[in-house]
């Protein structure tokens, strides 16, 4: 997986190139993909190599895109059931994980956010073990019309990681959204990471 890194404030910090060996708690990557393929490439990389080093890696994606990483990591000797029931290896769904704290009337509810983020990312910690989370409910508020949401979801994340130890990987479909001068700016400067192929 070719990583570049963010062009932002804080890029002094952002240099060296992204190996599997200095992921860290800091660490917040974000794809822009053309098509499912180069979305499985650069996904499927950031969770196999994950699970390969005994991490513990947690998937808030579509159904389709779930069907197609864990095609992926079966392709590459990783049994997603098996992985599953060790909690080594947690999907969820974004469709049904959004709605509980997102209203397309109210908005994001944050104290709602941090409240069940906070207890599911204690308990993949429950391990001992680095977490990995790969999510895409940011690109289904970009989907419908909801950028300055998407935006403000990636700073929750963010706000996350000062109080827990974890990667974080997000994935936007190509689209006006994405191309927007103003808010690949604000996709950049939040990430510290890009992933270097597709749009």
């Amino acid at each position: 997986m070719q990583l570049s890194s963010a062009p932002a404030a804080t890029r002094a910090r952002k240099q060296r190139p992204l190996t599997p060996g200095t992921m860290t708690n800091a660490t917040h990557i974000v794809q822009f993909f053309n098509s499912d393929d180069e979305y499985v490439r650069a996904a499927g990389c950031f969770l196999r190599e994950g699970l390969m080093a005994h991490e513990t890696c947690v998937v808030v994606a579509t159904a389709e895109h779930h069907r197609q990483l864990d095609q992926y990591l079966l392709e590459a000797g990783l049994n997603p059931v098996t992985l599953s029931a060790e909690y080594r290896y947690v999907p969820l769904q974004a469709e049904q994980v959004l709605p509980t704290f997102f209203d397309a009337r109210s908005g994001i509810d944050q104290q709602r956010f941090h409240r069940q983020f906070n207890l599911l990312l204690a308990q993949a910690a429950s391990r001992g073990q680095p977490v990995r989370i790969f999510g895409e409910m940011v690109s289904l508020l970009a989907e419908q019309g909801q950028p300055a949401l998407a935006i403000q979801l990636e700073e929750l994340w963010n706000e996350l990681s000062r109080h827990h130890s974890f990667s974080m990987f997000c994935s936007y479909r190509a689209s006006p959204f994405t191309e927007n001068p103003r808010y690949r700016k604000l996709l950049h400067s939040i990430h510290t990471h890009v992933v270097c192929e597709g749009a």
